[in-house]
């Protein structure tokens, strides 16, 4: 089972990464620039944006589930961010003996890199993260908090000048195991594949 979830998140982000690269060598890039003018982003941009999820945990005792994200980013040069993104996901229990829910709560701090400046715009993404484990196991409940890392690629399509549409695939490796009230979990490693929107604000 384990096998085939990386199998399948690997083809997907191998995919997005292909059809980012055919997109940033089209005349895209050329057409926007000549329609709109300024770039978008430019240093000292400032981006709001949000995402749902679909959260892929690797140990088996849980199932994949729906999660959230809420970021906030900052950019030093049109290619290079800095970003703060809270995300949850929602997970059930299963296989245990037991039943339950474990829902991650995610704090990440990551260096965006990206490679195109017109409409589609391909990036890469990496950085730290603080992640709290809160389960609810019949009849207990309880929270583990764990340090982790996470990187991934994604890409954006500009709608309009200043909004975007996004997606992305982001492995989030945390430190393992994991201590519940009830047991030990021992992988708290998971994907997220997540399509959102973002807005820009204060673009020169």
């Amino acid at each position: 089972m384990r096998t085939r979830s990386y199998a399948f998140v690997l083809r997907t982000a191998v995919g997005a990464a292909l059809i980012g690269t055919m997109f940033a060598v089209s005349p895209a890039h050329a057409q926007y620039r000549e329609r709109y003018g300024e770039r978008v982003p430019d240093t000292g941009t400032v981006a709001v944006g949000g995402a749902v999820s679909l959260g892929v945990p690797l140990d088996p005792s849980f199932t994949s589930g729906p999660a959230v994200t809420g970021l906030v980013e900052g950019y030093f040069s049109p290619r290079v961010s800095v970003r703060g993104a809270v995300s949850g996901a929602w997970w059930d229990i299963t296989g245990r003996g037991f039943t339950g829910t474990v829902s991650p709560l995610a704090l990440d701090a990551n260096v965006v890199y990206t490679f195109e400046d017109g409409r589609v715009h391909p990036y890469v993404t990496g950085g730290v993260g603080l992640y709290r484990f809160r389960f609810a196991e019949t009849p207990t409940r309880g929270s583990a908090d764990k340090a982790g890392v996470d990187f991934g690629a994604g890409l954006e399509y500009f709608v309009r000048r200043r909004a975007t549409v996004t997606a992305e695939v982001l492995f989030h490796a945390v430190n393992e195991p994991v201590q519940s009230p009830v047991t030990t979990y021992n992988s708290t490693h998971y994907w997220t594949v997540t399509v959102g929107m973002k807005r820009y604000f204060g673009e020169r």
